[in-house]
């Protein structure tokens, strides 16, 4: 009876160590996910802020050469659109940053509690 008890005790064993460890590979594969998509949402971000950037470089050139516009202010309407959209996206970079990086532990899309 002894032999039954031992070998019932180390299956049961087993089965809760097989258990912990694949709760800790599918844990791990989670955040490999999570990663991924993090950083995938970063490269969709700055291919969006590098058409900013381009289209802030069209207009400031387009207001020199068609206006002859030598001072453009930060606050003229035609560029201060562009701006507070590079800003935008910025902030979005750098919160899926935090946030990859392991500082923060939210949804980078959550709302920022003050």
């Amino acid at each position: 009876m002894a032999l039954m008890e031992k070998m019932k005790e180390y299956l049961e064993k087993s089965v809760e160590a097989s258990k912990d460890a694949f709760s800790k590979a599918g844990d791990a594969v989670q955040d490999f996910g999570d990663k991924s998509v993090l950083k995938i949402e970063i490269k969709q971000i700055n291919s969006r802020l590098n058409r900013e950037y381009r289209s802030l470089g069209t207009q400031i050139y387009q207001l020199y050469s068609e206006n002859h516009e030598t001072e453009i202010a930060f606050s003229d309407a035609r560029v201060s659109g562009i701006l507070a959209e590079i800003g935008r996206l910025q902030e979005e970079i750098s919160r899926r940053e935090t946030v990859l990086n392991g500082s923060g532990q939210k949804s980078p899309d959550s709302p920022e509690k003050e």
